[in-house]
């Protein structure tokens, strides 16, 4: 294999071990701002969440109308 052949195989190693390493990075980043996020949103999620259930648990006060109507 030549000089020049061996130089642009060592350099093609090079970039392609780059951008698997800012790949990583990349990925990193994601995760970190993903776990930041839930962080902040946690407790306000739980919150939301709780009201739900406690709105869908409680029975309604009245009992509704009297079912009236003159019909068709």
């Amino acid at each position: 294999m030549s000089k020049a052949a061996n130089k642009q195989l060592v350099l093609k190693r090079k970039e392609e071990g780059a951008s698997l390493i800012e790949y990583a990075v990349i990925a990193a980043l994601v995760v970190a701002l993903a776990v930041a996020g839930f962080t902040t949103l946690g407790g306000g999620l739980t919150t939301a969440f709780e009201s739900i259930r406690d709105t869908l648990i409680t029975p309604p006060s009245s009992g509704g109308g009297s079912g009236g109507g003159s019909g068709g």
